[in-house]
């Protein structure tokens, strides 16, 4: 049964198909237990730095805990709570929804008992001072994300209504990117600079506070047991953990040690040569201490590595060029070699979603496309895309022909083992790569680009240096990962939209420009119709493989855990999110006190 939330008025909730699983008088999700004990720390790694408390702007590296979308926020409430077993919905926490009938504004209305941790009520000025925040002040990819955002105003003693400015962002999306917003305390901000870095710890209104950090090295998230929103529905069962701790290491090497001793309480381990090979004969897994678990994948995995061509280079420009790339990029080789065969290829901008395109277009997808057909190349009407694939054994033969012919047909040939244009000017292609991890993954893409006479080469830099880069477009190519949501929603713009091809800290890292793209990107976030909108989402999924803009890499089968056995977690899992991990999961007293007795036993010998 399903319960109607497109009626006037404010609801418990906001759905993007005007429809909640959950009714009005619910307590709490199904997928959480309720009873949950409390207590116990949650240790968790992070491979790299943070160096400022000032939340989201362009300036510095905040630290984990502190996201302004998704999972693991933890000091700041945001209006509305996802649902992981409905991922078009959002559920009331900090205040109440109303959207209007053309969703050209929102009103909030705020839970009369939200405070912040100082005590001070939550109030209409502490949104109206976000808002001002997000649309002018934020990060980049924020303001763009958010651009559709306008003017807002208090329109009651607890209410306030955000206006949509753009018509073509006047839809459901727009409801959702309002119930993701984390609400600032604007009477903390109002004698201290939001522009500026700061290594003072900001005031929240979330479950957690900040008990105390060592810059760069870790940060100790405390539960607030003075939380105004213990009992709220969408919260209850949650943030279980008297206290999250982020440890941070400068490489993968050290957390995994780190995990294995014990210092770490649970670890997502991201190689699949060392998820093979780095427990084997490890004494806490035999004795049954120590999990490895591949948790099954269920929500949308959309992009998530993938490798970005950016197309400002003017060898880069030609879309033949691009796919010649793709062509020499030999995934079963590198799988077999490098990964034991672990992952998958991700073959879709919306991958493992309804969203994701297959096939030729039919249908309402291929009236959509219709529009752009002097634009868009004539193969995208008639053959279904495929990925290239090789037989693994490292020659990758006819790929590789394919590439040297499509590089001919953009003028670039081999003249003494090296690939010139007319000009004579050499091809040359640089790596951007940001740790061990991401060089070793792109040296057997180097060599055989080497083989079709490119001068190919990796260049390791350090994070600021790579963002540096990244900001200037200094690059030619990089991985980045991209996400989506079922439903689509105003990340679209940012990622794909030609209104960031040319911004500083731009996503739109391949700078793309496209008429198509950006209508169908606009398409996206003015429909609520469940037809039209996959129809949208499997045009615009199209359109971006045929523009081979990104060279598609690998997904792991499994979420790769790694974790000590003191965790317990509710009976039910989320449809769309595997156990919700971290914010439904508890520290298990007994167990607890079974690994710690373990690791003491371990240390003593």
């Amino acid at each position: 049964m399903s319960y109607d939330a497109s009626g006037p008025g404010y609801h418990h909730g906001f759905s993007f198909f005007r429809e909640l699983r959950y009714p009005p008088d619910y307590t709490h999700f199904d997928y959480v237990n309720p009873n949950a004990p409390i207590g116990g720390e949650l240790v968790l790694p992070v491979v790299g730095t943070y160096n400022s408390f000032t939340p989201w702007i362009q300036k510095g590296i905040n630290p984990s805990g502190y996201g302004f979308v998704g999972a693991g926020i933890y000091l700041f409430d945001r209006i509305l709570e996802p649902g992981d077993d409905d991922p078009s919905a959002q559920y009331a926490r900090l205040g109440e929804l109303e959207a209007a009938p053309d969703y050209s504004w929102f009103k909030v209305r705020i839970h009369p008992d939200a405070r912040w941790h100082d005590g001070v009520p939550i109030t209409p000025a502490d949104i109206l001072y976000t808002v001002d925040f997000v649309v002018n002040y934020a990060s980049a990819p924020i303001r763009t994300g958010l651009a559709h955002f306008g003017r807002a105003e208090q329109v009651g003693e607890r209410e306030v209504k955000i206006y949509i400015t753009d018509p073509a962002f006047r839809n459901p999306a727009a409801g959702l990117s309002v119930g993701h917003l984390p609400i600032l305390p604007a009477h903390y901000w109002a004698d201290r600079d939001i522009t500026k870095t700061s290594v003072e710890p900001p005031l929240g209104s979330g479950p957690y506070r900040i008990a105390e950090f060592e810059l760069g090295r870790r940060i100790v998230y405390e539960r607030f047991d003075d939380y105004w929103g213990w009992d709220v529905p969408s919260v209850r069962g949650k943030y279980n953990y008297e206290r999250i701790v982020f440890e941070y290491f400068r490489d993968n090497t050290v957390a995994r040690e780190a995990a294995k001793k014990g210092i770490i309480t649970f670890r997502g381990e991201g190689v699949a040569k060392d998820w093979a090979t780095s427990y084997e004969n490890f004494p806490a897994r035999d004795d049954g201490y120590f999990i490895l678990e591949l948790a099954e994948r269920r929500n949308i995995t959309a992009m998530a590595a993938a490798i970005v061509l950016n197309t400002r280079r003017d060898k880069l420009k030609d879309r033949r060029v691009r796919k010649a790339l793709l062509h020499a990029y030999d995934f079963e080789w590198i799988n077999r070699v490098q990964h034991f065969g672990f992952y998958r290829r991700i073959d879709s901008f919306f991958d493992n979603s309804e969203l994701e395109s297959s096939g030729i277009p039919h249908g309402l997808e291929l009236e959509l496309l219709g529009e752009f057909r002097d634009e868009l190349p004539p193969e995208l009407f008639t053959t279904p895309f495929e990925i290239p694939e090789s037989d693994g054994l490292g020659l990758n033969r006819a790929n590789m022909l394919k590439a040297q012919d499509l590089l001919a047909e953009a003028g670039w040939h081999v003249v003494d083992k090296r690939l010139v244009n007319a000009a004579g000017d050499r091809f040359t292609f640089e790596f951007l790569a940001r740790n061990p991890a991401e060089e070793r993954a792109a040296l057997p893409f180097m060599a055989a680009l080497r083989r079709l006479g490119i001068d190919a080469s990796v260049r390791t830099v350090d994070p600021t240096q790579f963002r540096s880069r990244l900001r200037g477009f200094a690059f030619d190519a990089a991985i980045n990962t991209y996400w989506a949501t079922p439903t689509l929603g105003t990340y679209l713009k940012s990622f794909f939209h030609s209104s960031g091809a040319d911004a500083p800290f731009s996503l739109n890292w391949a700078g793309i420009r496209s008429g198509a793209v950006d209508s169908l990107v606009a398409r996206a976030l003015t429909t609520y119709d469940r037809e039209e909108l996959y129809a949208t989402g499997h045009a615009l999924d199209r359109v971006l493989l045929h523009g081979y803009y990104m060279i598609p890499t690998q997904i792991e089968s499994g979420m790769r855990w790694t974790y000590w056995d003191r965790f317990g977690r509710p009976a039910r899992s989320s449809r769309y999110r595997h156990h919700s991990f971290p914010e439904t999961w508890w520290i298990d007293p007994e167990k607890d006190a079974a690994v710690t007795a373990y690791l003491e036993r371990v240390e003593e010998q």
